[in-house]
């Protein structure tokens, strides 16, 4: 089951952090339109912690300052 935790909207592109299946997953594009998933994982490629994952996902807020999704 997925589970919705946040969502921000930067200059029209819409990231979000959900949960699905014990993993945390980003979902990317622009407003309202996810366009990429990314799952969330460590170095050595384990599920992170909450806080891990927090912590990822304000990193791609703050990259999402630089990005425009668009269609191609």
């Amino acid at each position: 089951m997925e589970q919705f935790i946040a969502s921000v909207i930067v200059n029209g592109n819409e990231i979000r952090l959900v949960t699905k299946d014990n993993g945390y997953f980003i979902y990317w594009g622009e407003e309202g339109k996810a366009r990429a998933i990314k799952e969330l994982l460590t170095p050595t490629g384990k599920k992170p912690s909450q806080e891990n994952a927090h912590k990822q996902f304000l990193e791609a807020v703050e990259a999402t300052k630089h990005l425009k999704f668009s269609k191609l």
